[in-house]
């Protein structure tokens, strides 16, 4: 049996496969982010000219982030039992073709049912990448390459933040979403040439041999009895019951005070009257310096583990998000805040996805990823939801102050309850 891809010690040493599954990975993510983040940047515009009220685009947020759950959830077994490649391939093209129909929206109703066909597609194409991301990697940079392909989420925010200073001054806020569908041109051409993972294929070989023939068939050590088994309840077997709610909670609390923070921003604008065009070069900066907090993340979390790199992060970040709700009352206060918790609380994701993918044995790490990925979208769902309701009840700034605090540390402690994985070891050495 093989324990792993790759033994070779350099940090670029790839074969052909998991270098276009990592740039496509990315390509992808970075596609899906784009688009999410001309809506969030935009919706002030499209409030105005449509006639929709904050609670309409709190209905909307809502709304679309539940169909990301559903289809996330359903589409986590199907990675496991179809494949990962045909999934990615499906969800390039849902978004966007949502993109290109957002940007001819013509009411509330037209814009609810064109970002939820974007939803459909952007909910499992995160997940259905760096699956193949972590099983094609060599097993001494994996986190590396995991973390790397994560960095599509703050490059597809800073493009779109600079895309937005560009165009919607003089264009308007259509022309971003026609503009979303053009990077998809080159993800699905390079797509084309991309191959099913080695580690899938040994599984679905091993699920058509007879039960006394699957040990021999096998070149990855598994657990052969339990791959017929139906993943999300092996997902709450003894073995990986532990992983599956600690990983699932930190998920879900973090992304709803990242994504409540994130969405709602505007509303920070807002009640300081500072301008729109502000908010995208705060966007800008604080995206942009996220790329080197996912990277960071990355390469200390391949030296020191995963895990603790995640913990410590999301501590960090938990000051800044903090500090972003009570002293971010300026232009450049909130900008200096919002990268401060980006860089941290968001650059976590650099090592903590990798980290949860490997916590998983092949024969159920799709679904695994998309319980990670439900989380994340439930997570968003209450943080579309319970955005105007507390900014009521609180005020925009002590709202931002728990979304930024106490939903970033409370996930490091949830981190820090996770098994310890060691930094290099070979995917099927961690599931047994």
């Amino acid at each position: 049996m093989q324990s792993e891809i790759s033994r070779s010690p350099g940090m670029l040493s790839m074969n052909r496969n998991a270098w276009l599954v990592t740039i496509t990975s990315l390509a992808g993510w970075t596609l899906v982010n784009m688009d999410g983040s001309f809506f969030t940047f935009s919706y002030p515009l499209i409030q105005k000219q449509f006639h929709i009220t904050t609670q309409q685009v709190s209905f909307l947020y809502t709304g679309i982030f539940l169909i990301g759950a559903v289809v996330t959830f359903v589409i986590g077994p199907v990675l496991d039992r179809l494949g990962r490649k045909g999934v990615f391939q499906f969800t390039l093209l849902a978004t966007a073709l949502g993109s290109l129909l957002s940007g001819l929206a013509f009411n509330f109703t037209s814009l609810f049912v064109f970002r939820g066909i974007t939803q459909v597609g952007a909910s499992s194409e995160w997940m259905a990448g760096q699956v193949m991301v972590a099983e094609e990697a060599p097993n001494h940079t994996r986190g590396w390459w995991v973390g790397f392909a994560q960095i599509g989420w703050p490059v597809g925010w800073f493009i779109a933040s600079l895309l937005s200073l560009a165009l919607v001054p003089t264009l308007g806020w259509r022309w971003l979403f026609v503009i979303g569908v053009v990077p998809a041109l080159f993800t699905l051409w390079v797509r084309r040439n991309v191959q099913e993972t080695d580690r899938f294929q040994d599984i679905k070989k091993i699920r058509q041999q007879l039960d006394e023939n699957r040990a021999a068939e096998a070149r990855y050590a598994t657990n052969t009895a339990k791959v017929n088994e139906f993943t999300y309840a092996q997902l709450f077997e003894p073995d990986l019951a532990r992983t599956s709610i600690l990983v699932f909670l930190w998920q879900l609390i973090y992304n709803y005070g990242a994504a409540s923070i994130i969405y709602w921003l505007p509303e920070l604008f807002i009640h300081y009257g500072l301008p729109l065009t502000s908010e995208y070069a705060t966007s800008a900066w604080a995206t942009g310096l996220a790329i080197i907090g996912y990277l960071s993340a990355a390469v200390l979390g391949e030296k020191f583990g995963r895990r603790e790199v995640s913990a410590l992060y999301l501590a960090i970040g938990a000051v800044s998000g903090l500090l972003l709700g009570l002293k971010g009352t300026t232009w450049i206060a909130i900008t200096v805040f919002y990268a401060g918790f980006y860089f941290f609380a968001i650059g976590q994701m650099g090592a903590a996805v990798a980290f949860a993918l490997e916590s998983f044995p092949t024969r159920a790490r799709g679904t695994g990823g998309t319980l990670l990925a439900v989380a994340t979208w439930v997570g968003f769902i209450a943080a579309g939801l319970t955005g105007p309701i507390l900014f009521s009840a609180w005020g925009v700034p002590a709202t931002i102050a728990v979304w930024g605090g106490l939903c970033a540390i409370i996930p490091a402690i949830l981190a820090l309850g996770t098994r310890r994985v060691k930094p290099g070891v070979a995917l099927e050495e961690i599931a047994q």
